[in-house]
Parts: structure tokens; C-alpha cells; sequence
């Protein structure tokens, strides 16, 4: 259990720097990115945050996939955890941890009480 803590942390953490700094990245090699001409010759610029959620979600499918594979091993099968982890990676997780942690501690209240 703590071994998925700290890995999901530590994933999390490399997550959101990951894609803040790909988004400034991608905002210095392309200025004009977010920036539209409207037809009466001004200019309308979108925040940079539109691209850095969009980023996001990329790297939640990155974390999608992840939590696929440890939901197999720790024997879980709730798609709700996967979908929850698409729009916001930190719930989850959470919920993902939290089972992981429900499972176990009943499995040993099981193994105590015979």
C-alpha cells in the first residue's frame, strides 16, 4: 500500500510539472498558438491554461492506463475509478487508493476473525 502511495504521488507531482512545462514549452517555439485574427482586425487570444488542461488530460490517460494495470493485480474491477481519473487524476487516484486500502483491511478482519 504504501509502495502505491508513493508511486502515485511521486506520478502525480511529475504530471502537472510535466504538462505546465510542456505547455510553456510549446507557447515559446509557437507564439501565434493560441492567438485567432477576428474579422474586423483585432485579435483574440485564449490563456495558456488551455493548453496545459489539455495537456492534462493527455497525461490522465497516461495515469488511465497505469491504474488499468494495478486494478488487475490488487483484483479491482470499477470502471468509475478509471472515468473519474480522465477528468480529474487526483480523485482518481484517491479512490483508487482508498479501495486498495478497503480490500485490504477486510481481508484481514476476515483472516482474524476465523
Amino acid at each position: 500500500m504504501i509502495n502505491l502511495i508513493k508511486k502515485y504521488s511521486l506520478l502525480l507531482i511529475i504530471g502537472i510539472t510535466l504538462s505546465r512545462i510542456m505547455a510553456g514549452i510549446i507557447l515559446i517555439l509557437f507564439p501565434d498558438l493560441l492567438t485567432s485574427e477576428l474579422p474586423d482586425g483585432g485579435t483574440s487570444t485564449l490563456s495558456s491554461d488551455y493548453l496545459s488542461v489539455g495537456l492534462d488530460f493527455i497525461i490522465n490517460i497516461v495515469f488511465i492506463v497505469l491504474l488499468a494495470k494495478d486494478m488487475k493485480t490488487e483484483k479491482i474491477n470499477s470502471p468509475l475509478i478509471l472515468i473519474m481519473t480522465f477528468f480529474y487524476a487526483y480523485i482518481g487516484i484517491l479512490i483508487f487508493l482508498l479501495t486498495v486500502a478497503s480490500n485490504k483491511f477486510s481481508r484481514t478482519n476476515i483472516e482474524l476473525n476465523e
